[in-house]
């Protein structure tokens, strides 16, 4: 079985420490974030899995708003990441929050180390089974985001923007590869990267020589 990576992401620097220390006891490799663009940073130069997510963080600490910003970031870069939210504020209106944004879990602190490993396995196994139902059937799942003034075009088109960047992240932004798993031709896969202005530097990948 892979080594699942985790990125915890916490201001709290003593109960950072704590926790990574505890989780690499079990077994797994910890990366650590004191603020939403070493969060980032992390994540574009490392292979993460699991998100550990403080919501609070400097400059916004009594606010969900660094937090929210990273789910998004997530949300548009490497959506197959599982996050786990952390967080001490006002727990209802932030899990509303955070879940609608794609957070996989909601954790209160202050968290047990047994709840959080119980977590990570939760989290671990949905990946695996994701990874599993894309390699044997093809299955792709996307998450969007609609009113219900929105027309069935531009939901198409959300649907359609989200699935082609969510391969293409998976894919390492191999074309060719992406184009076998959504049964396409290159050509509609290239017009599909231009139709949609994605780029290159929207993933930490470069394409691969064909």
């Amino acid at each position: 079985m892979k080594s699942t990576n985790l990125l915890l992401v916490d201001d709290n620097h003593a109960l950072r420490s704590m926790l990574a220390f505890s989780l690499e006891l079990a077994g797994y490799p910890v990366f650590e974030a004191e603020s939403r663009l070493e969060a980032l940073d992390t994540l574009q130069s490392q292979k993460i899995q699991i998100v550990l997510l403080d919501m609070g963080m400097p400059p916004h600490q009594y606010t969900p708003e660094e937090g929210l910003a990273v789910l998004d970031w997530l949300n548009a870069n490497q959506p197959e990441v599982k996050v786990l939210v952390l967080t001490g504020q006002n727990e209802e209106k932030v899990s509303y929050l955070a879940l609608k944004k794609g957070a996989f879990d909601f954790l209160e602190k202050p968290v047990s180390v047994d709840t959080l490993l119980a977590a990570i396995k939760r989290a671990r196994l949905f990946s695996q089974q994701r990874e599993k139902l894309k390699e044997e059937e093809g299955i792709q799942t996307v998450q969007i985001e609609m009113s219900l003034g929105q027309g069935v075009k531009e939901i198409r088109n959300q649907a359609e923007q989200k699935l082609i960047k969510q391969v293409l992240s998976d894919t390492q932004f191999n074309v060719h590869e992406t184009a076998r798993r959504l049964g396409l031709k290159r050509e509609n896969v290239y017009y599909l990267i231009k139709k949609y202005g994605l780029q290159r530097a929207e993933t930490t990948f470069s394409i691969e020589k064909e």
